[in-house]
C-alpha cells in the first residue's frame, strides 16, 4: 500500500476544513467591520469618523485581505499540489502594509521603524526577484510553440 494514497485524501480533507474555518472567520470579521462602521457613523458627531477610528477600520480591512490571500494560497495548493511563493510573499506584503497603516510613531522606537523598513525592502526585492524569475523561466502552454501553433 502506497502511503501517498492514505495521506493525500487526509491532507485534502484538512485543507478543505482550513478553508471552511477561514471563510467563517472572514465572514465574522466582515460583519464586525460593518458593525464598527455603523457604530462610528451613528455616534455623534454623526457621519464623522475620527482618524484613529479610520486607521482601525483600515487595519481590519487589510486583515480581511490577508485572510483572502491565505484562502487563495490554499486553493492553489489543492489544485496544483504546489505552493506559489509569490502568493506567500503577497500575504507578507499585505501584513506589513497593515502594520505601516496602523503604525504609532509615539509608541515605537526609531530602531523598530528601521527594522520595519528593512522588512519592506527585503519583501520588495524578493517579490521583484520572484516575478523576474517567473518571467525568465515561463514556458508557453502545451501544444503552443510560438508561431507554428496549429
Amino acid at each position: 500500500m502506497n502511503i501517498n494514497s492514505f495521506i493525500k485524501p487526509f491532507e485534502t480533507l484538512l485543507l478543505i476544513g482550513i478553508i471552511l474555518v477561514l471563510c467563517i472567520t472572514l465572514l465574522a470579521a466582515f460583519a464586525d467591520i460593518a458593525y464598527e462602521i455603523y457604530q462610528k457613523l451613528i455616534t455623534p458627531p454623526v457621519f464623522i469618523i475620527d482618524t484613529g477610528g479610520l486607521m482601525d477600520l483600515f487595519s481590519l480591512i487589510l486583515i480581511l485581505l490577508i485572510g483572502l490571500e491565505l484562502i487563495e494560497t490554499i486553493k492553489t495548493y489543492l489544485k496544483e499540489s504546489a505552493v506559489h511563493v509569490e502568493l506567500i510573499i503577497l500575504v507578507a506584503i499585505i501584513a506589513i502594509a497593515r502594520k505601516i497603516v496602523v503604525w504609532d510613531f509615539n509608541k515605537y522606537t526609531e530602531a523598530e521603524l528601521y527594522g520595519l523598513s528593512a522588512i519592506v525592502l527585503a519583501l520588495g526585492i524578493t517579490y521583484y526577484l520572484v516575478k523576474r524569475a517567473a518571467l525568465k523561466f515561463s514556458f508557453p502552454p502545451r501544444g503552443l510553440k510560438g508561431d507554428d501553433a496549429t
